[in-house]
């Protein structure tokens, strides 16, 4: 039997333990390990907007992204619409049996998208940040900020997590709601974005902006980054430096080149060829694609969000709903 899971049903489960953080974490990296042994399909993308003109940041828009999980045997989609109301997302998140082609769910991609993009940045920096990674640096302390902190606490310990946003108010209240989180790891409200980044092993951008907010003269040998918040191609949260010193992987190839400011405008400016980026997260984890090769070298993960990355999460939690009884029984019969 089919089951909708609503925004009160997902809180219950993220914000009553009964799915963990680092569960979070594992089900996305699962999803991405498929991906990089050649067990997932993903349809990139796809954007109609409401006047008919060619997408912008802000335009009004229904918007589809689908994945087909051939090894742990389910099939789903994103769809939602954007900016019907100012910076408002309406999204829902569709599972199927990928045996037997009925559906398994149907659950808010609002709430679940703040932990599916938290949990990948974290996957992304198992595996690529150094092993010795201490210092981390949250650049954008909005809506989605908290998911990527918890996320990435459940990655390893850390000594310092520097917080950076242009809303004093929004920072202040951030880093206090960080502390009460987690009170042994020094949380520090930045001055800027640069004296964040500056000599942090792992920074993770996670912002509306348009333009860049780190700048690759900011980050110190060995470091990495994960860029989260942007997928629109002439919008990018870092400089042409930043991708051109690194080695620099994606979520999913194809959607990347026609999306990801962060690629396409060094790429169109001559800064770097398509060879520069070296992979998908999926094949590092799979072992496909080498990913850091050297403590000082510098590493890039681009993130626009794909469907893959909800497939293995939203099981997860349609498990522990049927196992709790939470959420509506759907009769799709």
């Amino acid at each position: 039997m089919a089951r909708f899971l609503g925004p009160r049903d997902l809180a219950q489960l993220f914000d009553g333990g009964g799915v963990t953080p680092a569960e979070c974490v594992d089900a996305v990296e699962a999803s991405f390990r498929e991906q990089g042994e050649g067990q997932v399909g993903v349809l990139p993308r796809a954007i109609l907007t409401a006047d008919g003109a060619p997408p912008q940041p802000r335009s009004r828009a229904l918007k589809l992204s689908a994945s087909y999980m051939r090894g742990s045997r389910m099939s789903g989609a994103s769809l939602y619409t954007t900016h019907f109301r100012p910076g408002d997302v309406d999204m829902w998140i569709t599972v199927f049996d990928g045996d037997t082609g009925r559906m398994r769910g149907i659950l808010c991609g609002k709430v679940l998208s703040l932990w599916k993009t938290g949990a990948t940045a974290a996957v992304a920096t198992r595996h690529l940040a150094r092993a010795d990674a201490q210092v981390a640096a949250l650049i954008g302390t909005g809506r989605y900020a908290i998911a990527q902190l918890r996320c990435l606490l459940a990655t390893r310990p850390w000594r310092e997590v520097r917080c950076y946003s242009r809303s004093a108010e929004t920072l202040a209240a951030f880093v206090a709601q960080a502390r009460a989180l987690a009170p042994d790891v020094a949380f520090v409200a930045a001055r800027s974005a640069a004296a964040a980044v500056t000599g942090a092993d792992v920074v993770t951008t996670i912002t509306t902006s348009p333009t860049p907010v780190v700048e690759g003269a900011w980050l110190a040998p060995g470091a990495h980054l994960n860029a989260m918040g942007q997928h629109a191609p002439a919008t990018r949260e870092i400089d042409d430096r930043a991708i051109a010193q690194a080695r620099v992987y994606v979520d999913a190839r194809e959607q990347a080149f026609a999306e990801k400011g962060e690629i396409l405008v060094p790429l169109a400016n001559g800064t770097i060829v398509r060879e520069h980026v070296r992979g998908e997260l999926g094949e590092v984890i799979a072992g496909r694609v080498p990913g850091r090769v050297d403590a000082r070298d510098r590493t890039v993960f681009c993130s626009g969000g794909t469907a893959l990355e909800y497939m293995g999460l939203a099981a997860l939690l349609l498990d522990r709903a049927q196992a709790t009884g939470l959420g509506q029984r759907l009769d799709a019969e």
